[in-house]
């Protein structure tokens, strides 16, 4: 399976965007549609949302047609058939894991995933795929009163973006299970 694009933030480094073109070309890129889920971002609390539009070019920078993204929010109708690949956007993950379990998105993940097409998470996005979101949960609004953190369980291990920015409680945890996903950065599975 090499569908499946974990980044911190986007594709804000060459060496990832030259990793994802090894999956689907520049020139194939350009005619894919793209299903643009910013469910979480409507979870954030914080005023200053300028890393949405930032995020949102490196997606036009990719050489995706801007005619061929359709912003979508979980919970509105939708034929996940006319896309050739969701981005997952951040935000809230503890929201987006709601909306996710409420709204039975994880089988419409998992179907997307093993149909081929792929699916690109950002933050939250690349959390929700993996087995728990309990240690983001601690630098997060649980407005959602969530007790039950698990995730979809797609990739085996705990999704940690921003990991740059959690060093101290990572290296007290001694957890081989961490997926660290450092900003600018990002993996493929």
């Amino acid at each position: 399976m090499n569908n499946i694009v974990l980044t911190s933030c986007g594709f804000r480094n060459e060496e990832l965007k030259n990793k994802f073109y090894k999956i689907v070309s520049k020139n194939e890129l350009k005619n894919k549609k793209v299903l643009y889920i910013t469910t979480a971002v409507d979870g954030e609390k914080e005023n200053n949302k300028d890393w949405v539009a930032e995020e949102y070019k490196t997606i036009l920078d990719l050489g995706i047609d801007e005619s061929n993204i359709v912003e979508y929010k979980i919970g509105n109708d939708i034929n996940i058939n006319d896309f050739d690949i969701i981005y997952m956007m951040g935000g809230n993950t503890i929201y987006l894991l709601d909306m996710v379990r409420k709204y039975k998105f994880d089988a419409v993940i998992k179907d997307f995933i093993n149909s081929g097409k792929i699916y690109i998470g950002s933050s939250a996005g690349s959390q929700i795929l993996g087995t728990t979101i309990a240690l983001n949960a601690i630098y997060e609004d649980n407005f959602v009163n969530m007790t039950d953190f698990t995730a979809i369980g797609i990739v085996d291990g705990e999704v940690v973006p921003h990991a740059n920015k959690k060093e101290d409680l990572i290296n007290s945890l001694n957890r081989e299970d961490l997926i660290l996903l450092y900003d600018g950065d990002g993996i493929i599975i």
